[in-house]
């Protein structure tokens, strides 16, 4: 095979990065990327995610941080939190330093939150730390929050750059119904009604990232408004929204055509990484093609089930036929495909 998977997984970084830095600009980060996507970004997802990927664009992830100094208070920590641990997505380390950096600012005290679920930090030893940023180098005094949770950066100052989310476009529609119905289930649950209409209690639970029983409770609640309509369909309570043109009124941007798209981002940003962890296994460049393809196997079979929970299943052009050069370029066009 004449494709470097060392160089294929550069240029599969390099997009994921640029895919950031469009979502975070659509956010309010200071940047000159601008999206318009047609999709509601997940922002617990996209924080996820970006513990890992950010890492390798240090004025990326500073923006990012600036960005939860003004706006950290919009971000659902309980959400945040299953997601991390139902999906297995984002760095534990760098969520934690995050979390005690933010919850140092009377305005953010509920960061704390996150602490509590994490293993208190220990001080490493010096062997044991790693740098932050891979390729820049500690020239200064290291950042004491993040040394305690075993990563050296140098120290951390807010540029004050970052502005709110704006409430006009589609990737922050999410915000908008938090704005309108609080930091609750309730948001994701009207978003993901108004984008996909219909679906039942254990569907969206899953879509949305939260217990059934919680969700179960909410559309309940939502039903008693007059709003919400529900049928039974064999074992299965399906609820729509009724009158669906009349929440028109929140689409407030420029030739809006519907409502955004509602994308599963945890789970698709959980099997990009896993393939990513795999391209990024020391000598695997080397390795005979018949081991990287087992290696890509083993892969791909460990993504699966996030793949499924995404709904990208049917994208998939790698197949459990598949061996060797072939499932090797299946699977790097896949990943490829994955990224929007």
């Amino acid at each position: 095979m004449n494709r470097s998977l060392h160089n294929f997984r550069e240029s599969l970084q390099q997009r994921l990065l640029d895919f950031l830095w469009r979502q975070w600009s659509a956010l309010g980060v200071a940047g000159h990327a601008r999206s318009d996507d047609p999709w509601m970004i997940d922002p617990e997802a996209l924080l996820l995610l970006s513990t890992h990927i950010a890492r390798h664009d240090s004025r990326l992830f500073d923006e990012i941080l600036d960005w939860l100094h003004t706006n950290g208070s919009w971000i659902n920590l309980q959400r945040l939190g299953t997601l991390h641990k139902e999906e297995r997505l984002g760095d534990s380390a760098v969520l934690a330093a995050i979390a005690e950096l933010l919850s140092k600012e009377s305005s953010h005290l509920k960061w704390k939150l996150l602490l509590r679920r994490a293993e208190q930090p220990t001080s490493p030893p010096a062997e044991l730390v790693q740098r932050l940023f891979p390729s820049v180098p500690v020239l200064k005094e290291p950042d004491p929050v993040f040394l305690r949770h075993g990563l050296e950066r140098g120290s951390i100052e807010y540029r004050g750059m970052s502005q709110s989310p704006r409430p006009d476009q589609p990737a922050t529609f999410l915000f908008k119904l938090r704005a309108l119905f609080g930091m609750q289930a309730r948001a994701e649950v009207m978003a993901w009604l108004l984008a996909n209409e219909q679906g039942h209690p254990a569907e969206i639970a899953r879509q949305t990232g939260y217990f059934r029983g919680s969700i179960q409770n909410v559309l309940n609640d939502l039903a008693a408004s007059g709003h919400i309509g529900s049928i039974r369909i064999g074992r299965e309570k399906t609820f729509s929204i009724l009158r669906h043109d009349e929440w028109r009124f929140l689409l407030t941007w420029p030739n809006a055509n519907g409502f955004p798209q509602w994308i599963n981002w945890a789970p698709l940003f959980q099997a990009i990484q896993t393939f990513l962890d795999t391209l990024g296994k020391p000598g695997l460049d080397e390795k005979s093609e018949n081991f990287q393809a087992i290696q890509l196997r083993k892969a791909l079979d460990q993504a699966t089930p996030a793949l499924a929970r995404a709904g990208r299943i049917h994208q998939m052009q790698a197949t459990p036929e598949m061996r060797g050069t072939e499932l090797i370029s299946a699977v790097l066009a896949d990943l490829e495909n994955l990224i929007p």
